[in-house]
């Protein structure tokens, strides 16, 4: 009896067992096995820029950061990306699509001035602090459908007394639209333009040119800024610097700010130099009153130097600063714009020599350049509220790379030569890496009755 039992017992653990084991296997099996109930997958891409032409046969070329970068004309018919050779690419009355890549493509345009933008793709609404409707303007906005079907775009204007009945403007597929801003505003000296897409693939540009008579004034691209914030940071205004920095020459700065919403906005603002920073008389509490454009001369900034200008305000504002020259008999003008949070950001320069600025609390930053003559030049930059760093050599491709957070940066392209031309870009990426789900094709779910 008892040797029964305990055969019984001894089947029932080999049982046990074999079952354990088995449910062990089937868990293993489990973990390793592929996943096939996961049917999405994410994928990262750029895209594409556009590259703005003033055309009137203004000699202007697009900068790329790496040569076989795909590119075609918008110009109506060309439809095809196509493989580059060179990283300079000549542009005549056309801009220029420009395949989406982690670099920023720069417009770069000379004539008695020097005018620079990073080529870039609106995310539906553009907001241009700058140009003018005045006798002396000759301000056009460049608006381009990079697309393949029409565009729809409605235009707005805002003056120190309000807005202009907004404009609405339909863009055929793969072309341009320049507009006049004195149609648009005619007579209105300091102005804030609003670009909002209603349909389509549009990116849009502001060239600001002054002439009195057959005398130019000098010109400028008025970078854009994508949303109103609480804190501009405009890290890149020049100075009378080097050969400039003379009894002979003169500088003015007019800083112009804007409330896009319907609230009243209380500021403060500070300028940031080599010297030190410090809030300008009269400008620690500015009342700016909402979809009202407001002019500020700058009469206690740095003359020698560059420097950043930094608005704290209680609601979000859009802002800039244009700078007037005067060197000898010859003038010319620069818009500077806000920076973005700087994390990396990488452009072909095309043999300028720059200064590199950035603001922030804790400034700290690398940059790696690759010069003119071949060699390569690594230099790290540190410091609080503003630091600055020129180029005694002209450089092609940079690249920047802020080794903390809450740093901005911006670059002023000084004259080659006998030109006076000078221009002033943020380190704006001209595109931002941008992420999209797509289904997973498995034959395995597909089930045949």
């Amino acid at each position: 009896m008892i040797n029964l039992i305990l055969a019984r017992v001894s089947k029932i653990s080999i049982r046990t067992s074999l079952l354990i084991l088995f449910l062990v296997f089937m868990l293993i099996l489990n973990l390793f096995a592929p996943e096939r109930s996961e049917q999405i997958k994410v994928t990262s891409s750029y895209p594409a820029t556009v590259c703005p032409a003033i055309g009137n046969q203004i000699s202007s070329i697009a900068g790329v950061t790496n040569p076989k970068i795909g590119r075609r004309s918008i110009d109506g018919s060309s439809k095809k990306l196509v493989k580059g050779r060179t990283t300079q690419i000549p542009l005549s009355k056309n801009p220029i699509l420009v395949e989406g890549n982690a670099g920023t493509a720069i417009t770069f345009a000379n004539s008695k001035w020097k005018a620079v933008v990073p080529c870039s793709v609106s995310n539906g609404q553009q907001w241009f602090a700058g140009g003018s409707g005045a006798l002396t303007s000759k301000s056009i906005l460049h608006i381009v459908n990079s697309g393949f079907s029409d565009s729809n775009v409605e235009v707005e204007v805002f003056t120190p007394t309000g807005v202009i009945e907004p404009s609405s403007f339909t863009i055929s597929q793969n072309s341009t639209k320049k507009i006049s801003i004195d149609t648009l505003a005619p007579g209105e000296e300091e102005i804030v333009i609003a670009v909002t897409t209603k349909s389509g693939r549009v990116s849009s540009f502001l060239f600001d040119e002054r002439k009195r008579g057959l005398r130019s004034l000098g010109a400028d691209f008025v970078a854009p800024t994508a949303q109103a914030q609480k804190q501009v940071r405009i890290a890149s205004v020049p100075g009378l610097v080097g050969r400039f920095n003379n009894n002979d020459n003169s500088i003015s700065h007019n800083l112009r700010l804007f409330v896009p919403g319907k609230i009243d906005a209380n500021t403060e603002v500070t300028i940031n130099s080599n010297d030190g920073n410090f809030v300008p008389d009269g400008l620690s509490e500015v009342k700016v009153d909402s979809q009202r454009v407001l002019s500020i001369a700058l009469s206690s900034a740095p003359v020698n130097q560059p420097f950043s200008v930094v608005i704290n305000s209680d609601q979000p504002v859009i802002a800039s600063v244009l700078t007037s020259f005067t060197i000898g008999r010859s003038s010319e003008i620069v818009w500077s714009t806000s920076s973005d949070n700087l994390s990396s950001w990488s452009a072909n320069l095309t043999g300028s020599r720059p200064i590199l600025t950035f603001v922030g609390d804790k400034i700290n930053a690398l940059i790696k350049a690759n010069t003119v003559n071949g060699k390569k030049i690594e230099k790290r930059i540190s410091g609080s509220d503003f630091a600055s760093w020129q180029s005694t050599v002209g450089l092609n491709r940079v690249q920047v790379t802020a080794l903390g957070k809450g740093i901005s940066g911006g670059v002023i392209l000084l004259p080659l030569e006998a030109n006076i031309g000078i221009s002033s870009i943020p380190m704006n990426n001209g595109a931002n890496l941008e992420t999209a789900s797509e289904p997973i094709s498995d034959a395995s779910v597909i089930t045949r009755r």
